[in-house]
């Protein structure tokens, strides 16, 4: 993983205090983990809600809360597990991805089916969202598997990607995203979380981004994804500053050491006294059935935020660090699943839906971990 040089790790370390004598070891059930991830999948591939195409093409989307955490941490959990070969739902979620990559111009007609299409809208936000995933999942795997340049699929998907850039205006040099209200990720806010998330898959794509070789047209798209990230940076809610984070730890231009600073700084003021971190204090957010937002510590943000501050350069052994992983070994559910709340509406926990926000957890609780 990209870190920061080690300069900056020293002045990070200025304003967490001071490290543990010792590297703690925390204890947590990684098979359980992985157990919970993969019958999340599994039902995830048999929700109707989830279906996309027809037939011998039906796919199901990679959805923000379920399939793309469990996309970014069950690769972790095999490594810890002792898993050669991928799961058979990993294995799934690559070959649909592929299929849809390679069927990019079809993907309007039935047999494939856009995300959403009941309007220009959404079908717009569905080939931006699409385009960006896709990059990411095939730019992963091209990672993990050790290639030194992207795979012929990852070419096309990062075609796709291109294809899809908004050209020109205030939103110039992102990707339309879909937009539903709901926070985090499916919102008008999101729209700059997709964008930092097109940045952290460009970075994960062996050998692309800094490559002297990419096209003089696709370097100019890189500067203007580049300048959106920035210019709009600063009206952005940490939430989607902690992504911009991530991207940077990749694409150490994207931002400044001091702007760096910056943001780990707000970052580690909002760690609650137990340790972990709260997702509704990472921005200005409201449930739409007006009941409370929940203030206690939970999995997604406390996952999320170690695993980016980590790859930023902070070791397990720095105090605050390691306070926040106690919390995460500590909070681990004996079912396997970390534990997170819905940020539009109070939801039953123990419904698919309601189990959304967990998903997430759980996968970016493994995160944090696995470093």
């Amino acid at each position: 993983m990209t870190r920061w040089p080690s300069l900056l790790c020293l002045l990070t370390l200025s304003f967490t205090g001071s490290k543990v004598r010792s590297e703690e070891r925390i204890d947590w059930d990684k098979k359980k983990a992985a157990e919970y991830l993969d019958s999340r999948a599994k039902t995830w591939f048999e929700f109707d809600g989830g279906f996309r195409g027809e037939g011998t093409t039906r796919s199901s989307c990679i959805s923000c809360h379920t399939g793309l955490p469990y996309i970014l941490a069950r690769a972790e959990l095999r490594k810890s597990n002792s898993e050669v070969e991928p799961t058979p739902s990993e294995a799934k979620f690559l070959a649909q991805t592929r299929m849809r990559v390679n069927s990019w111009s079809e993907l309007s007609d039935p047999k494939y089916s856009l995300f959403y299409s009941h309007s220009e809208d959404k079908k717009r936000q569905s080939w931006g969202t699409e385009a960006v995933i896709n990059a990411l999942v095939l730019g992963l795997e091209d990672r993990r598997t050790g290639r030194k340049s992207p795979s012929s699929e990852t070419e096309k998907a990062l075609a796709n990607l291109w294809k899809v850039q908004i050209p020109e205006g205030k939103q110039k040099g992102s990707w339309d995203w879909l937009d539903f209200g709901l926070q985090p990720w499916e919102s008008e806010e999101g729209h700059y979380f997709g964008s930092a998330l097109a940045a952290v898959a460009l970075g994960q794509v062996p050998g692309y981004l800094g490559s002297a070789k990419a096209a003089p047209e696709i370097q100019k798209k890189i500067e203007n994804l580049k300048d959106y990230l920035r210019g709009q940076s600063a009206n952005q809610s940490l939430f989607n500053k902690i992504w911009l984070l991530w991207a940077a730890t990749q694409w150490p231009e994207l931002l400044t050491a001091a702007e760096k600073q910056k943001i780990c700084s707000e970052v580690l003021s909002k760690q609650q006294a137990d340790g972990g971190w709260n997702l509704a204090s990472l921005g200005h957010y409201s449930r739409h059935d007006e009941t409370p937002e929940e203030n206690s510590s939970d999995g997604y943000a406390t996952g999320l935020v170690l695993h980016v501050l980590q790859l930023a350069g902070f070791e397990r052994s720095d105090a605050k660090i390691s306070s926040g992983l106690r919390w995460l070994g500590k909070n681990q559910s004996p079912t396997g699943e970390w534990l997170a709340t819905s940020l539009n509406k109070k939801r039953d926990p123990n419904s698919h839906v309601g189990k959304f926000m967990s998903d997430s957890a759980t996968g970016f609780a493994v995160l944090g971990l696995s470093h």
